[in-house]
């Protein structure tokens, strides 16, 4: 383009110094050409610069929805994350729980086990009638009716009484780790006694003379409790005299022993 308007311009000089009109006709022509590629250069930069506009307005605009995504994308990011940490929490608790519920299981089956045996031992004492081997509010009982160990309104032991007592020592001091407790309990009647005001007393006096028989026999006093309920804990109905004679009973209760009791915490 320069040369273009070089040779216009040398044309123009050399008509001031009386060129011929031909030769001054093809300078305007040359000219004319000029302007139109000076025009045409110019809509081409124009047009080169609207649509470089246009490429950057779409960049940012592009740039503008990447960074929006880049945060929704952080923001997903971070939910996951805490999503998965609380994932990560409910299975450490689940597992906890599986673990307990093992536990408890393996416990239960143990339980089993003992009372199974328990019955084993005491099967010879159980077919003649002097006890009964049972399970109540989960515990393991062994369960002597008063008929056999005492009189009426007694609480010193029969003769009777105290044999079937050696016997069941025999029997408990081999259950290693177990604690024992020995409880009275009695019928709804007042007791009508100079010694007993009331069935607490009689119950409690049964219950002690029992547990002190057990010692003398060879149980680890240590392993033994004594209690009275008197008639405030019946397994029958007091309004019949089967379920009298029932509540007239010493229980001696196999207490849990730690592994069978509740965790707490964690």
């Amino acid at each position: 383009m320069r040369r273009h308007l070089l040779s216009a311009f040398t044309a123009i000089a050399l008509l001031g110094c009386g060129i011929p009109e031909e030769q001054h006709q093809a300078t305007l022509d040359e000219l004319k050409k000029v302007k139109a590629e000076m025009a045409a250069d110019k809509k081409s930069c124009s047009e080169a610069k609207a649509d470089l506009d246009k490429r950057n307005k779409q960049l940012f605009g592009e740039n503008t929805v990447m960074k929006a995504r880049l945060v929704a994308l952080g923001q997903d990011l971070s939910k996951l994350k805490t999503q998965a940490g609380a994932m990560v929490e409910d299975i450490s608790s689940k597992e906890k729980q599986i673990a307990e519920l093992l536990k408890q299981q393996e416990a239960q089956k143990k339980r089993a086990a003992m009372f199974k045996d328990l019955l084993n031992k005491f099967k010879a004492m159980i077919d003649s009638g002097q006890l009964k081997v049972e399970v109540r509010k989960g515990r393991m009982i062994v369960k002597m009716s008063d008929k056999i160990l005492f009189d009426p309104g007694k609480d010193d032991l029969k003769k009777e009484g105290k044999a079937a007592l050696e016997s069941v020592t025999k029997i408990l001091v081999g259950i290693q780790g177990r604690a024992f407790q020995v409880a009275g309990h009695t019928d709804n009647v007042p007791i009508k006694s100079k010694k007993f005001r009331s069935n607490w007393e009689l119950s409690t006096s049964r219950a002690v003379n029992v547990t002190r028989f057990m010692i003398e026999n060879g149980m680890d006093a240590a392993r033994l409790s004594a209690a009275g309920y008197g008639e405030f804990d019946p397994v029958g109905d007091n309004s019949t005299d089967d379920g009298k004679q029932q509540n007239r009973r010493i229980e001696i209760t196999l207490m849990p022993s730690l592994e069978e009791l509740p965790s707490f915490g964690d």
